[in-house]
């Protein structure tokens, strides 16, 4: 999807790789990177089954107040002690869905805030607090998990710079150009970095992820164009795995000292690359052509080194041995219960709206979704109308 002139801006642990004591079995080291080869890869009308990728389907029953309307764009993160549902909101609820409480009072005072509900909040899990847009000036808002007024703005004294998330010590940002820019004007609108790492103690730049293509020939043609998501970033234990949509590389790291690529998809110029998107993002670039090209989307490490990812809003799996039969329309199929027949697992991975948390990924569904497709209600009580429902997999 594109959106002119307005940007939507939106916007992912550690796999199981158990130190092999034999000699004759592969190491972690040998085993990364996987390469997954999609030049072959195509189109399919075979639904990818949730046992294929989960050994378990649970469902947590959200509190019927407040009322929930919209969980497009609204992912859901999980803590020990708290579930936690982003939103035009922080809506904050026990480990069984009990309400709590909104994080934050709504409004244009100094301990007020607005938020965006497209745009995510940022997550620091160490200190336990969060931080978000505030659609009130721009600014950015902190309060702690608990709901207290901690601080505006964060050191940020531009507003083309986006804060997407916290890994240890660190904000993850994204700096952006947005002009004014000459019509005809040959420019980098990417820039030479696509995210940076600041450490909130020193407050020095402690990693820049770097656009491997610096100079590009793009001309500004006059209008400025973007995907809905460009960087994704997830959290799985104590890595952080992130990947450019036009980059064909998923790195993770554990420290941001050792970035180490995981999964390399081998792609042919079918697909759309760095000098693509450039020129895509200037309007440098025939619709015809940009509609021609695939583009990735989400993606999804597993635990047993399987890899979900999306294709022009298709799902597909690849196996750890990065082989891949291709990328289907069809929502997955839950053979695992009798409740929940098919998963939009496409969307929800494209939109980055999951969490993963000690080996379990979490989702919403409305609850319409149940009184659907052969589907059937999980919960006595539960109605049509009812607020949405966690849905939680044991991932392989």
């Amino acid at each position: 999807m594109i959106r002119l002139a307005a940007i939507l801006v939106f916007t992912l642990g550690l796999l199981s790789c158990n130190t092999q004591n034999k000699s004759t079995e592969a190491s972690a080291e040998e085993i990364w990177p996987i390469t997954v080869d999609m030049t072959s890869a195509e189109h399919i009308d075979t639904p990818i089954k949730l046992s294929q990728i989960a050994t378990n389907i649970e469902y947590i029953s959200l509190s019927e107040e407040p009322l929930i309307d919209d969980i497009a764009y609204s992912p859901i993160r999980i803590f020990d002690d708290t579930l936690y549902l982003d939103g035009d909101n922080i809506f904050k609820y026990t480990p069984d869905g009990k309400f709590i409480k909104k994080l934050f009072p709504e409004g244009p005072g100094p301990a007020e805030a607005k938020k965006h509900r497209t745009e995510p909040a940022a997550f620091n899990s160490k200190d336990r607090y969060v931080t978000f847009k505030n659609a009130i000036g721009d600014t950015y808002k902190t309060y702690s998990f608990n709901g207290d007024y901690l601080d505006e703005s964060i050191a940020y004294d531009t507003a083309n710079i986006d804060l997407r998330t916290y890994f240890l010590n660190n904000q993850i940002y994204e700096q952006r150009r947005y002009g004014p820019f000459k019509k005809n004007e040959i420019l980098n609108i990417i820039g030479p970095y696509i995210f940076y790492a600041k450490d909130l103690h020193t407050d020095s730049i402690t990693y820049r992820y770097a656009n491997p293509l610096p100079e590009t020939n793009a001309i500004y043609r006059g209008v400025r164009m973007e995907l809905d998501v460009e960087m994704r970033y997830i959290h799985i234990d104590s890595l952080l795995w992130f990947k450019y949509l036009a980059i064909d590389t998923l790195y993770a790291t554990s420290d941001l000292k050792t970035i180490k690529p995981m999964y390399i998809f081998k792609t042919d110029d079918s697909f759309m690359d760095v000098n693509c998107y450039a020129h895509l993002r200037v309007g440098d670039l025939k619709e015809k052509e940009f509609n021609s090209k695939k583009k990735f989307g989400g993606i999804l490490p597993l635990f047993n080194k399987s890899l979900l990812y999306t294709v022009n809003d298709e799902l597909g799996l690849a196996n750890s041995l990065g082989q891949t039969d291709g990328y289907t329309k069809e929502p997955v199929q839950n053979d695992l219960d009798k409740y929940l027949k098919n998963i939009d697992l496409a969307t929800i991975i494209y939109q980055g709206t999951f969490s993963i948390y000690k080996g379990d990924m979490y989702f919403l569904v409305n609850a319409s979704s149940f009184f659907e497709d052969g589907s059937s209600s999980p919960f006595p009580n539960l109605t049509e109308d009812s607020n949405p429902v966690v849905v939680k997999l044991k991932l392989k």
